[in-house]
């Protein structure tokens, strides 16, 4: 069935049919043994891969980066041999097929399907591996980052994103190189590139430690100005990266180097708490949790803003989501009904708010004391929540 489900990716014509099919990968990779799942696509992928059509090619590299999810364990063995195969994929001649590839490279680098996050898989990533063929993987990456077309790009820099932050000292060599490339796409890159641009920045930071300290400050400045961004969807989303970017620079630069910009930025992510945007309140709880690791007690002071904000969204109704209002008493005959892995964008920002919570107790210490009590009573509710990840969070 694996190896029919590959042969629907060729059919160019049909785009619906290749979306159906990539999910039913997915679901078959995350609910078999990946034994009985990943052998059939990868006999596939090597034998498309061969094939002088490039949407056999393209539908290769698409096989392979949706049944990553439940194969982790299972193909850490033969990581080298993906690379290469990956490699083939970002040589490739036909820009679907790059593009293709990259996806496939992000996807292995975190362990995740193409449409995951690259921020919740636990400790089943592949970015330590994938990050040992650096040599190999970075030359290609950084000539793709300049390609004509802006796809290509996007993509490519995702990918640069996701392996630098387990590169470690070897990105060091690339650092020159790689943050002239990137702060040049944030600059004057495609708009849907920025965001991708500005996350790969914060990667490098973390990846490269003291070494980032000439850079510290025209990013940071950079940075800030993309915080007190306003405008459209694309306009807020590039400023929700940036207050996420900024806390992990913080963290890689430390307290002392970062501490004349913590008012200021602080200041920027609460007013980004003001505006009507989910992604921007998520960011700014996120940025709130480093921000308390790393300044801990100092950080104090912003309690008596944050901790309402975290009530807030909390106490957030969620029954419009479900089709009825928030005055009426639905009833559901069966707990089946209730879809599985269900989330909305309100429960995503109670997941992170609570997340946040745990981290400004542990850093502010008696300092929270005051908001325990009543955020305390709004987390034992959470714990019966419709999503499994607000419950772990809550926890």
């Amino acid at each position: 069935m694996s190896g029919s489900l590959c042969c629907v990716f060729t059919q160019g014509e049909i785009q619906h049919n290749a979306r159906v099919a990539l999910r039913v990968l997915n679901v078959l990779s995350t609910s078999f043994p990946p034994q009985q799942v990943f052998p059939v696509v990868i006999a596939h992928v090597l034998q498309y891969m061969q094939n002088s059509d490039p949407m056999f090619r393209k539908g290769a590299m698409l096989s392979l980066a949706i049944t990553i999810e439940g194969s982790v364990d299972y193909i850490r063995p033969q990581i080298g041999d993906i690379v290469t195969l990956i490699c083939a994929g970002l040589s490739d001649s036909d820009t679907a097929v790059r593009r293709a590839a990259c996806m496939a490279l992000g996807c292995i680098a975190v362990g995740k399907e193409a449409t995951g996050s690259a921020t919740a898989f636990g400790g089943n990533e592949l970015d330590e591996e994938v990050a040992r063929y650096h040599e190999k993987l970075m030359p290609m990456i950084f000539s793709m980052t300049s390609d004509s077309n802006p796809t290509i790009v996007k993509y490519a820099t995702n990918a640069l994103d996701c392996i630098l932050e387990s590169m470690g000292d070897a990105s060091l060599a690339y650092l020159p190189q790689l943050m002239e490339r990137l702060v040049a796409l944030l600059e004057s890159g495609p708009t849907e590139v920025k965001p991708i641009a500005l996350s790969a920045i914060g990667s490098a930071a973390h990846s490269s430690g003291e070494a980032f300290a000439p850079y510290f400050n025209e990013v940071v400045a950079r940075i800030k100005h993309a915080m007190a961004l306003t405008g459209d969807d694309d306009t807020l989303a590039l400023r929700g990266v940036a207050t996420d970017t900024i806390s992990t620079v913080a963290e890689a630069a430390g307290r002392d180097a970062f501490r004349p910009h913590l008012d200021e930025c602080t200041q920027l992510a609460m007013q980004g708490m003001e505006i009507d945007s989910a992604t921007l309140r998520e960011s700014a709880f996120c940025y709130v949790g480093v921000m308390s690791r790393v300044f801990e007690g100092e950080f104090a002071k912003y309690l008596s803003y944050i901790a309402p904000q975290i009530l807030q969204t909390l106490r957030m109704d969620e029954s419009s989501a479900f089709g009825y209002d928030s005055g009426e008493d639905p009833e559901m005959e069966d707990d089946d009904d209730m879809p599985l892995g269900f989330n909305t964008a309100i429960s995503d920002e109670k997941e992170v708010a609570a997340d946040a919570v745990g981290q400004l107790f542990a850093s502010t210490t008696t300092a929270f004391l005051p908001y325990v009590e009543e955020i305390t009573a709004e987390l034992i509710k959470l714990l019966d929540h419709f999503s499994d990840t607000a419950r772990k969070a809550a926890t």
